[in-house]
């Protein structure tokens, strides 16, 4: 067994211990987290759910939040997935859905047919269809999707104790806090000169954009051992960026978080072959590099495999045999 399973399995075990021993965390949205029995209470910014019983039709209208509910519960308790969580592009649970029903649309008549008896919605959802799903007395709670797998510690908390699956939320957290701190033990530290410069772009509709300050890909660089390229170049969020532009950036690598057929090649080919990029530290190199966006794009628990594979990239001789493996789905308890 190498160092890091070792690591992740030592702080993993540590972590659960001490959840399972202070009782239940109080996140936000629990109203008592001390009641272990049913019916059982959450907040959101819906209102107050009141739910008599586990629910066993769950229906989930993000990604994020399919990748979260097969890590929790078991696939019989969802009414069905979202349209991209079988696009084995995007989303990390595609080999886990066949067989599931897919929703086709976010039509309210379309989501009500798959007869759910829980709706989990993000903070994209709009509104009005909020509101008419809610007409219907379905119940519908609506959780902050964040951009950091730390960030949503707090949604998998809320939802574990929703669905009545405590323990599970607890083990998947310790195991998430656990694998980010098996990659921080081996990477630099905040601050330390030897962190390289990290740009993650992609291109859509023949303009590129960088990913800045309060992004997933940018917290996933800091959590690696990097430093954001484009945050220090002031950019937050999204911004489109000229090729000519992103020398300023100076990064020493490039991610190009798209997939390779779809257009991931062709933009490392034009980055590497710019003649206004050809001094830019990363094409110099050789390490412009075309990664899984799975990884990077997701508001989940997975983006910690951005992390892991991010450090791998920037830091190779800190990893060698190590093994990162893929989050399991639920498997009972």
């Amino acid at each position: 067994m190498n160092m890091f399973r070792l690591l992740a399995g030592a702080l993993l075990c540590g972590a659960a211990a001490g959840a399972f021993g202070d009782g239940y965390p109080a996140v936000a949205g629990i109203v008592d987290a001390g009641n272990r029995g049913w019916p059982r209470e959450v907040d959101s910014s819906e209102g107050r759910v009141r739910l008599a019983a586990p629910p066993q039709r769950i229906l989930a209208l993000s990604l994020g939040h399919d990748e979260m509910l097969l890590a929790l519960v078991g696939r019989e308790r969802l009414a069905g997935v979202g349209p991209f969580a079988a696009d084995t592009t995007y989303s990390n649970v595609a080999g886990l859905v066949a067989g599931l029903d897919t929703l086709p649309s976010n039509d309210p008549e379309a989501i009500l047919a798959m007869r759910p008896d829980l709706i989990v919605v993000s903070r994209y959802t709009k509104a009005d269809l909020v509101e008419l799903i809610k007409e219907t007395g379905v119940p519908v709670v609506r959780t902050a999707l964040e951009n950091s797998a730390a960030g949503n510690i707090p949604n998998i908390l809320l939802l574990g104790y929703l669905l009545g699956v405590e323990q599970r939320a607890l083990e998947l957290v310790a195991e998430i806090e656990g694998r980010i701190a098996a990659v921080a033990e081996r990477v630099p530290a905040a601050g330390d000169p030897a962190m390289p410069a990290v740009l993650a772009i992609a291109r859509f509709s023949d303009t590129i954009y960088a990913a800045g300050g309060g992004t997933t890909e940018g917290g996933i660089i800091k959590a690696a051992g990097g430093v954001n390229a484009a945050a220090r170049g002031g950019i937050d969020g999204h911004q489109t960026v000229s090729i000519e532009s992103l020398a300023a950036l100076a990064p020493e690598v490039i991610l190009i978080t798209q997939p390779a057929e779809m257009g991931g090649t062709a933009l490392h080919d034009e980055l590497t072959a710019a003649p206004a990029l050809a001094a830019v530290p990363a094409v110099a190199s050789g390490r412009v590099l075309v990664v899984a966006p799975r990884y990077y794009t997701t508001l989940s628990h997975w983006n910690v495999r951005g992390i892991e594979e991010t450090a791998r990239l920037l830091y190779p001789d800190r990893f060698t045999g190590v093994e990162f493996p893929d989050f399991a789905p639920y498997e009972g308890q």
